[in-house]
């Protein structure tokens, strides 16, 4: 071979490589396409060229993308003999955060029928990545000044925490008085069992000598006549000691909690008071009657306030173990309502419990021009600070309005009334 055909294949061989290079590099295909048209209002920085992928798998490819009309409009290239239905969803897609865009279509169903060439579809607007970030951003330096003190949460919650300073020094006080009082109430009750019992001692022990005609007792009752009444006789005083035993014992086993419920409702921009007297006559048994929504009515709202002020309730309760079930008037109408702690086996978790209520079945009526047809529904959960304080979330009347209430609650246990009421019980005996 001379030196000219060597020349001649070199640049043959280059010539081919060439080719092959620009039908590689210009994107070229042999493949066949039909178009569609997507119309955006911002396609987020979608490139021209990017891939077309229908339900994950990569069908064509961006031919173009232009402006019309204040419109974003992008030609697609979709290989022939894929169909795609009229309900699909045309939406720029992205491999990752970070990652390149592309054109995500999401097919949809063959009864409505195939999109045709040359078709123009809507496409479904996609946040801007950048965009959504700095909206975040704003969001969390807004919650983090407001954390910090700048903001209402910040002066509500101080408002709260002072609140219940003043309350808890109250009822400090008011424990620190009582005490004394109690104590001796204790001491007494106790001097009065003892001797109850030392005399039901005495008394068996004089019955069972007389049963047996033993000593001077024994012979005046040898009669069977006067041996019947002394018995009966003894038996009354026996049975009336032990029921006077029986009821010391009720007096001492009542428990009374006084609690005050504060909550705070942002959509209404208003707080409301509960206050109750929970009575515990025996363990699992209670009682539960109290104000609910105590605001002065003469104040004016800042919101929109569809709760039932100043009104009552009164409830009769079942705690056991996990669960808290009562029942009866809530804020003025006929309810009921059951409360769980999921972790009531966990000595470290037991502090959260859920609640749900469900109370004014029968409701048909207008409230500050708003019609309430529904039943209403309370749902929320709490969280036990200390043995005297708890907070919690409340998400109100579900069925209608959807108010959220920040709940803070104080709960401290009264002796003096548990007492009264006990010694009260007394007049329950049979005369």
């Amino acid at each position: 071979m001379n030196g000219e055909m060597k020349v001649g294949v070199f640049v043959l061989i280059g010539s081919v490589f060439f080719g092959a290079a620009i039908f590689l590099l210009g994107n070229y295909s042999f493949q066949k396409y039909y178009t569609v048209y997507a119309e955006f209002s911002d396609v987020a920085g979608l490139p021209d060229k990017a891939v077309v992928k229908l339900s994950g798998v990569e069908v064509g490819k961006i031919k173009k993308i232009f402006l019309k009309d204040e419109r974003v409009v992008v030609q697609l290239g979709i290989n022939e003999g894929v169909k795609i239905y009229r309900n699909a969803r045309f939406l720029v897609g992205s491999t990752s955060m970070i990652g390149s865009k592309f054109m995500q279509i999401d097919q949809g169903s063959p009864a409505t029928g195939i999109i045709e060439a040359g078709a123009t579809m809507l496409g479904e607007e996609s946040p801007a990545l950048d965009r959504a970030l700095a909206r975040a951003v704003t969001s969390l330096e807004a919650l983090v000044g407001d954390i910090r003190g700048e903001g209402r949460l910040a002066r509500d919650l101080n408002e709260i925490l002072t609140n219940l300073r003043e309350v808890t020094g109250n009822v400090n006080e008011l424990v620190s008085n009582a005490q004394p009082h109690a104590e001796k109430i204790m001491e007494r009750m106790d001097s009065i069992t003892a001797k109850l019992d030392a005399m039901l001692t005495k008394t068996d022990a004089i019955a069972g000598k007389m049963a047996r005609g033993d000593g001077v007792a024994g012979a005046l009752i040898s009669d069977q006549k006067m041996k019947t009444e002394v018995s009966s006789a003894i038996t009354n005083l026996r049975d009336a000691s032990a029921s006077v035993k029986d009821v010391l014992g009720r007096v001492s086993g009542f428990r009374t909690y006084l609690r005050w419920d504060y909550k705070y409702e942002p959509a209404a921009d208003s707080p409301r008071n509960n206050f109750g007297l929970k009575i515990y006559p025996r363990a699992g048994r209670y009682y539960y009657l109290g104000a609910a929504n105590m605001v002065n009515t003469r104040d004016i709202a800042k919101g929109a306030d569809y709760e039932t002020l100043n009104s009552v309730d009164a409830q009769l309760g079942w705690d056991v173990d996990a669960f808290d079930l009562y029942a009866g008037v809530l804020r003025g109408s006929g309810g009921f309502g059951l409360r769980w702690k999921p972790f009531y086996q966990n000595p470290e978790w037991d502090r959260i419990s859920a609640m749900v209520e469900a109370s004014e079945f029968t409701r048909n009526r207008a409230i500050k021009g708003r019609n309430f047809n529904d039943p209403r529904y309370d749902a929320g959960v709490d969280v036990v600070i200390n043995k005297y304080i708890s907070a919690g979330l409340r998400l109100n009347d579900m069925a209608e309005t959807k108010r959220l209430n920040y709940v803070t609650r104080l709960v401290f246990e009264d002796k003096d009334i548990s007492y009264l009421l006990g010694f009260a019980s007394l007049g329950s005996l049979k005369r």
